[in-house]
């Protein structure tokens, strides 16, 4: 009986460190999670979690960063190219951030020299490994898995993880909104439309062609 309550406890003690030693990576809102660890993360057509759970150890995760910025007097968005990140989880929550940019000149000199800022929770500064990853496509239809499977099986990038550590973390989803009437779902449409930059619309407008329903 006491060997069995021994075993209890040290499982007890085993599991709670598992969950205790996950941690939660948190982006600013401008900036857009597209794979955690080998698995795409799950979105929506306007949005993407801001929040991702991170395992212990090893974690490499692809982001780009969207934001509104002012080009001969007018607001456009800027879309970055993809960053991937790899770094080791701290015990604690992990927060990614960036100092905001007021101009298309600023934001295409941090393209090319891109400055995050990896903390803690606690307010620790943690290293990690960071580089651009072109992927090929139009915009909206990019195969951001594909694109990292390769980039960790060619082994040469600086943030690169071998694929055993690749699909252990769960990817949270994000479910679209239920909306009720087919005006509801233009409104959002359009809305979300005018969101976008030329080039994003004009994508989202291809595809749209490509998928049109014909009228019965």
């Amino acid at each position: 009986m006491r060997k069995l309550i021994v075993a209890l406890t040290l499982l007890a003690g085993c599991l709670s460190w598992q969950v205790s030693a996950e941690s939660t990576l948190t982006f600013n809102k401008e900036i857009g999670p597209l794979v955690l660890n080998g698995d795409e993360v799950a979105t929506d057509i306007f949005s993407s979690p801001s929040q991702l759970t991170l395992k212990a150890g090893t974690n490499q995760v692809l982001f780009a960063l969207g934001q509104l910025v002012v080009e001969d007097g007018r607001r456009t968005k800027f879309n970055s190219v993809p960053f991937i990140l790899r770094f080791n989880a701290p015990s604690d929550d992990v927060v990614l951030s960036y100092q905001p940019f007021r101009t298309m000149e600023e934001a295409k000199k941090f393209d090319n020299d891109p400055r995050f800022v990896l903390k803690s929770a606690s307010g620790e500064m943690l290293p990690f490994q960071l580089e651009s990853l072109h992927v090929n496509g139009m915009q909206g239809m990019k195969n951001y898995e594909k694109a990292v499977r390769k980039y960790n099986q060619k082994g040469s990038g600086i943030a690169v993880i071998s694929m055993e550590h690749a699909t252990t973390a769960p990817v949270p989803s994000v479910k679209p909104k239920t909306v009720h009437s087919a005006s509801s779902q233009r409104a959002i449409l359009e809305a979300g439309f005018h969101e976008l930059s030329a080039q994003e619309q004009q994508a989202f407008m291809m595809w749209a062609m490509k998928n049109l329903k014909n009228a019965s």
